[in-house]
């Protein structure tokens, strides 16, 4: 488990949670404000 530590792999590992926070955030507001239904109906 020592890759985890390495300074570039720790960068990857922020830019991904970065990645997933944003989507699931998005997501999050789209499926609370209805957004998705209005697109899909």
């Amino acid at each position: 488990m020592s890759f985890l530590f390495h300074k570039r792999t720790r960068k990857i590992m922020q830019w991904v949670w970065g990645v997933v926070a944003v989507l699931v955030s998005l997501g999050m507001v789209f499926f609370f404000s209805g957004g998705l239904l209005n697109i899909f109906g």
